[in-house]
């Protein structure tokens, strides 16, 4: 049976505390790879003695860099090159690939870090249009940028912009949807408020034109109420008369 063929049974079995004592010590000795590791505890593969490690020993795949390791990589490049199979084993619980990729989209002195113009945001859109995410290919036809910044543009603007793509798996943050909720509640009462006004200003408008007019100037009607149907007009020249018949 081959190192990497387990049956169902010995994949589920959990570890021991003996085999966890017994992985500490292997990888005490920094010459035993995980094959060898593998081939000296029974029924278990590289794998689960390499994911076995990373849990026992709080393993952080994304742990971030620090000032110093930084300054530590760059020192180590100057001296090794690319060899990042050597320069990992400069630093604890670094792979090779998180080394070679801090260097190369964070570090790399040559990378451009200047704003982005509207031709590089053209250009990755045609070419993923034409190629798809292969994006050590697309950052190649680009001035000097590096392959995860050129990703990190593609799906955080240009895939929504261009290509009119949202982000289905992107979560609206609790305190920003309740604010959105209550601007769109405002936006709809503003709204209904003016739709309200909309009706009301022209039947303000026709009850003030059917007003009477009470002013009393002179030659201007002066209404005066009677208990008749029909309003009864006096002028004031016309008033005056009758008092002296």
């Amino acid at each position: 049976m081959s190192l990497y063929q387990n049956s169902s049974s010995s994949q589920r079995k959990p570890w021991t505390p003996s085999e966890d004592r017994l992985l500490n010590e292997l990888k005490k000795n920094k010459e035993y790879n995980w094959i060898e590791v593998a081939r000296r505890i029974d029924g278990r593969n590289p794998s689960q003695c390499s994911q076995r490690w990373k849990r026992i020993k709080g393993f952080k795949l994304r742990r971030t860099w620090t000032k110093e390791e930084d300054i530590k990589l760059l020192e180590l490049v100057n001296i090794h090159g690319f060899n990042w199979c050597l320069i990992k084993t400069y630093f604890e619980n670094r792979s090779e690939k998180q080394v070679r990729e801090h260097y190369l989209n964070q570090l790399d002195p040559q990378i451009n870090n200047a704003p982005w113009s509207i031709e590089e945001d053209k250009k990755i859109v045609e070419l993923y249009q034409q190629i798809g995410g292969n994006w050590s290919i697309i950052t190649k036809e680009l001035n000097q940028r590096s392959e995860n910044s050129v990703k990190n543009r593609f799906y955080s603007c240009l895939r929504h912009k261009y290509l009119n793509v949202k982000n289905l798996y992107y979560i609206v943050p609790e305190k920003k949807q309740k604010l959105n909720e209550e601007e769109s509640q405002q936006n709809q009462n503003l709204q209904e408020q003016q739709n309200i006004t909309a009706i009301q200003e022209p039947i303000q408008q026709t009850l003030v034109q059917q007003q009477p007019n009470y002013v009393q100037f002179y030659q201007i009607p002066i209404y005066i109420p009677q208990p008749m149907l029909m309003p009864v007009y006096i002028y004031p020249q016309q008033f005056q008369l009758n008092n002296q018949q």
